[in-house]
């Protein structure tokens, strides 16, 4: 069985949207479920990647709120968890040891190609003061953000992480830490996983039609909101801008109504609901409609989970709890790997990992 390893960091306000599921969430699901991966399932690890959130939010109660949010958002969306090891990241110590340990065989320059990094330094061509001023702002753990995502992965020895085309580089970098390591220490401690990147869901694009879905370009659908809220937002879903009347001949191809249908709706029903779109026998109301009825369908038994769960806290600290004992108990066994290849284990150690 080939394990799996990923996790989503608890920024914006915590909360998930159909862009977030069909990026990570839904081929999660697939991959741990061998109903809906050809038969084949994977060990899969899904962490709350909540010390990452630390590099950009240092409000206690916008953090707390935030990791609430996700987990709650995370297990209505898993449902049974059948293969799935959920976790918070904070609750499995060995990912900052073995950052701290992979500091001192990753290169300087290799941090700085970071994208992160390089974003927050604008361009190449912004003056060399005004760099160094706008480095003054910026904090080493968002500079050492890719140390910490590559203790992430590597802890686990995953096959596969599934990412988007954004972060893609990260498992490069990943890949490249850990066969250093294994270099510099002449062993093979760490697997040098593969991204997993599912090209129809590389990139979801935001209802604006422009952009990709951003909580903070406010160009979202989201998922637990009240049903009005929804329903605003899908009905503000870029359609086709040169179609001015609803018996006017629409297109179908970067409306986002039927992008998100071609997901989310019945595939008979879609298929007749293009072909009167190209006729103009239908309107965008109606298309827009059925994407909010389909919409409701699918994240139905979600939402119904999101209510039990948030009234149910104990529920959600017993997942946690197992999560994080099964996250300790394989990581342990990597640490222990790691000490005795580093020499930190030796005839006056006293400390173990279990």
């Amino acid at each position: 069985m080939k394990r799996i390893l990923s996790g989503i960091t608890p920024s914006g306000d915590g909360s998930l949207h159909i862009g977030n599921y069909l990026g990570a969430v839904r081929q999660f699901i697939e991959l741990a479920n061998p109903s809906t991966s050809s038969g084949q399932a994977h060990e899969c690890f899904l962490m709350v990647a909540d010390l990452h959130a630390l590099t950009t939010i240092q409000n206690k109660e916008q953090l707390q709120r935030n990791i609430e949010a996700l987990i709650l958002n995370e297990l209505a969306l898993l449902g049974d968890l059948q293969n799935i090891t959920f976790f918070r990241q904070s609750d499995v110590p060995m990912h900052s040891e073995l950052q701290t340990i992979l500091n001192n065989v990753t290169p300087l320059g290799l941090l700085k190609r970071a994208h992160a990094y390089k974003d927050k330094l604008q361009n190449p061509s912004t003056p060399l003061r005004a760099r160094d001023e706008i480095e003054e702002d910026i904090n080493v753990g968002l500079f050492n953000y890719p140390m910490l995502m590559a203790a992430d992965i590597l802890l686990y020895k995953p096959n596969l992480v599934p990412v988007g085309k954004d972060q893609k580089q990260h498992i490069e970098m990943t890949r490249d830490i850990g066969d250093r390591f294994n270099r510099t220490y002449k062993t093979n401690t760490f697997k040098l996983p593969e991204p997993y990147i599912p090209e129809e869901v590389a990139v979801i694009v935001g209802t604006d039609g422009k952009r990709k879905m951003s909580k903070s370009l406010g160009n979202i659908i989201s998922i637990f909101d009240d049903e009005t809220v929804i329903k605003k937002q899908v009905m503000g879903t870029y359609t086709d801008p040169t179609r001015v009347h609803a018996n006017d001949p629409g297109h179908i191809e970067g409306n986002m109504v039927f992008t998100y249908l071609d997901f989310f709706g019945e595939k008979e029903k879609v298929a007749e609901l293009k072909k009167q779109y190209r006729e103009g026998k239908v309107s965008d109301i109606e298309v827009k409609n059925y994407l909010f009825e389909s919409l409701i369908k699918t994240f139905g038994s979600a939402r119904e989970r999101y209510g039990d769960l948030k009234a149910h806290p104990e529920k959600v600290k017993h997942v946690l709890e197992k999560g994080a004992a099964k996250a300790r108990e394989v990581s342990s066994a990597t640490m222990r790997e790691v000490r005795d290849a580093i020499g930190l284990t030796n005839h006056y150690s006293f400390f173990r990992y279990s």
